[in-house]
């Protein structure tokens, strides 16, 4: 990250509330759009990625269905400087949670001058008044910065101390709770390691079938997806980042289903069933952007406790990442990330071929 320069004067900046458009071609999309913007172009450079942004008309369309989203909560601030948007700061307020999740971006020449601090001021006040006890926060960094650090309390991985946006949250008085890897993984799979992969995988986990779909959810799978993505939100490894239970409900399954429709990104979902019961063991989603040299998105996977060690983890991104190949063929990488302290799951992508790409330290900070 670039150094402040001190020499020039600051400048005058504004920061107002952000609107959640309708549509990003609404009239009052243009802060949403900025906001997007600043974001893409903020986690591009923590992370040291020089690839093409994406159009920030296209930024702020991905973005949107989360936004609208009830559940979620998002909130948020832009800082204007001579009419341009400058900075952007978020806030997510989760529907019956303790805590909350804010981020604070500032671009490139506009740093030193106050501009985030009066943000997260904004956010921190906004989750005072919304009777949040915490808010936590997660920073991107790349992968091979030296100098001292600060160790993470889990004892796996650790925070580059000098980087600004290191300094910027403990100055706040945010602690390091966990550091989380950042993973890509090269497309084409090699043949031989997804066919060795797969085949040990499916020898693991007989009595088990797996079922795919894109986009929206089959009406068969919607309170099986449901089930599986509330138990997402307490089942894996947080260490000391608070997490409420994120509950889903069918209706909540078809409302972002409904959202995702109008969204630039297509999900792929596979989930693996009891072949005996019926039930549902676990799933995973892959959110693919319309262009092709951008990365494909990992997101959840998850395996109930009861059906683990059956290699269902394996079984479900080998087969999710089989169809990724076989419905967009020209997608170039895979990104995922996972809690450096959740080692089955870095055991699992790294077998597949995944290789570490830039880290993130989640933090968190008691203000109530």
């Amino acid at each position: 990250m670039s150094r402040y320069d001190h020499t020039r004067p600051a400048p005058a900046f504004t920061i107002s509330a952000v609107t959640v458009p309708d549509t990003i071609d609404a009239p009052d999309a243009a802060d949403f759009i900025g906001l997007a913007a600043v974001r893409s172009a903020v986690i591009a450079e923590l992370r040291g990625d020089t690839s093409p942004l994406p159009a920030p008309e296209i930024a702020a369309a991905e973005l949107l269905p989360n936004w609208k989203d009830e559940s979620i909560g998002s909130r948020g601030f832009v800082a204007h400087v001579d009419g341009r948007v400058v900075g952007r700061g978020t806030l997510v307020l989760p529907a019956g949670a303790s805590e909350c999740w804010a981020a604070v971006a500032v671009l490139p020449g506009y740093r030193g001058d106050g501009i985030g601090a009066a943000i997260y001021a904004r956010l921190e006040q906004l989750a005072v008044d919304a009777g949040r006890r915490t808010i936590q926060n997660q920073t991107d960094y790349a992968a091979g910065i030296g100098g001292d650090s600060l160790p993470a309390p889990t004892g796996f991985g650790s925070m580059p101390l000098d980087l600004a946006s290191t300094r910027f949250l403990l100055r706040f008085g945010f602690t390091l709770e966990q550091i989380g890897r950042l993973s890509s993984l090269a497309l084409p799979m090699e043949a031989d390691v997804m066919a060795s992969c797969l085949r040990e995988a499916l020898a693991a986990s007989a009595g088990y079938r797996t079922v795919t779909w894109q986009g929206r959810t089959p009406d068969a799978w919607v309170d099986a997806l449901a089930l599986m993505r509330t138990r997402m939100s307490t089942d894996t490894p947080n260490a000391g980042i608070e997490q409420s239970e994120d509950v889903w409900t069918a209706e909540r399954v078809r409302s972002v289903d409904d959202h995702w429709e109008a969204s630039p990104r297509t999900i792929i979902t596979t989930i693996v069933v009891d072949a005996e019961t019926g039930e549902p063991a676990g799933y995973t989603e892959l959110d693919v952007p319309a262009e092709p040299d951008r990365p494909v998105e990992q997101m959840d996977t998850l395996v109930l406790a009861g059906h683990r060690g059956r290699r269902l983890g394996m079984l479900l991104k080998l087969t999710n990442l089989r169809e990724l190949g076989d419905r967009f063929p020209a997608s170039r990488s895979v990104e995922t990330m996972n809690a450096e302290d959740n080692r089955h799951m870095l055991d699992v992508n790294e077998a597949v071929g995944f290789r570490p790409l830039a880290y993130s330290a989640r933090w968190k900070k008691t203000i109530g």
